[in-house]
């Protein structure tokens, strides 16, 4: 770690945390930081980290030695997430005329999810973060009237940092669907694909809970360019990106490529479960088949019976517009249409993750 401009990363051994390594990294287990030492060497400094997001204490003391945390561990733990803020807070106070902190956060689309099939739907509404104030205002607004863990994690870490009186700067990146192949050591899988993926080939059919559901989505490369731009703006601007890069009350960014409906995902997932031959089986069905389930059976299945997140996430409208990291920082995705068929494709990397569950 370096005396300034000293560089955290939390998530190393996931997904997005592990397609972006050159930091000291936050890791749960010795086996890891081994693994990541005996592969990158010099490029990362493994610091063991056993209590997680669930130690708040632990991560203020960690937090307080850095300039830059770039949290892309679980946004389902408001405490831990919001422990960063205090922490950089507290290396703010203590070294008043250093580089002034960033957190860079994720979080998950579904916190802009409607609820469809219990509340009142609004197929046409669209989140634009060129107006990220107003789009953190509504998150606030809705978590005030239903509390949803990673809603509330990202509204609680903003709302922190504003709180610091520009002391600290946070911004969120909401991510759409992710897909593609992670190029670190231990995750290479999204969540979403792999999801569908596996229920179809668990069942021989795939599920819809309504016609509308969709998502956005980038590739995992395209978004970790994204957070080495983040970066590169606040190491390389005189003013770290303060005033430049929304952050705070407006700290709000959309990754969003494009937009899918949902059984459109299904139905290439079983387009790829016929044409490798995984589909149909004895007892499931001989045409490609999505029917329309349940709430509760799909939270119990996917979401570990989480109806909130069943259905703000598989049935909701959850449409981005992302417009500021283009206009601000040039981010130009490149893995595009070609890219999304190919994840699904016989011999994709979303497809040999199931054939084992057939």
């Amino acid at each position: 770690m370096s005396s300034s401009n000293s560089i955290l990363l939390t998530g190393a051994t996931g997904y997005v945390g592990g397609t972006n390594l050159n930091f000291d990294l936050l890791v749960r287990a010795q086996a890891a930081a081994d693994k990541l030492r005996s592969i990158l060497g010099d490029r990362v400094n493994p610091i063991l980290w056993p209590g997680g997001l669930g130690d708040p204490e632990s991560i203020i003391k960690i937090a307080s030695n850095y300039d830059l945390i770039i949290n892309v561990g679980s946004g389902f733990i408001p405490s831990g997430s919001q422990a960063f803020v205090s922490g950089l807070a507290q290396r703010a106070a203590s070294n008043p005329s250093g580089p002034i902190p960033w957190l860079l956060n994720i979080a998950g689309c579904t916190n802009l999810g409607d609820k469809p099939l219990t509340q009142i739907s609004h197929p046409d509404r669209k989140f634009d973060d060129a107006d990220g104030n107003a789009v953190n205002e509504w998150l606030r607004s809705a978590d005030e009237r239903e509390p949803y863990p990673q809603r509330t994690t990202e509204v609680g870490v903003l709302t922190a940092a504003e709180a610091t009186g520009g002391a600290v700067h946070a911004v969120s990146l909401n991510t759409p669907l992710i897909f593609g192949a992670g190029t670190g050591l231990f995750n290479q899988q999204g969540i979403i694909i792999p999801t569908l993926m596996r229920y179809v080939v668990t069942h021989g059919y795939g599920f819809k809970l309504n016609e509308s559901a969709n998502f956005d989505w980038v590739h995992v490369e395209d978004l970790a360019d994204l957070y080495v731009l983040l970066v590169k703006t606040i190491l390389e601007r005189e003013d770290r990106g303060v005033g430049y890069i929304p952050s705070n009350k407006n700290g709000i960014i959309f990754p969003a490529v494009a937009r899918v409906l949902q059984t459109e995902s299904m139905q290439r997932c079983l387009d790829a479960a016929f044409d490798a031959g995984v589909l149909p089986r004895q007892n499931t069905p001989k045409d490609k088949e999505i029917r329309l389930v349940g709430l509760k059976e799909i939270a119990d299945e996917i979401t570990f019976g989480l109806m909130d997140m069943a259905e703000q996430g598989w049935a909701g409208n959850k449409a981005q517009k992302g417009t500021v990291a283009r206009k601000l920082l040039g981010w130009n995705p490149t893995r595009l249409e070609e890219a999304w068929r190919k994840d699904f494709g016989k011999r994709g990397v979303t497809m040999e993750s199931c054939i084992g569950h057939k």
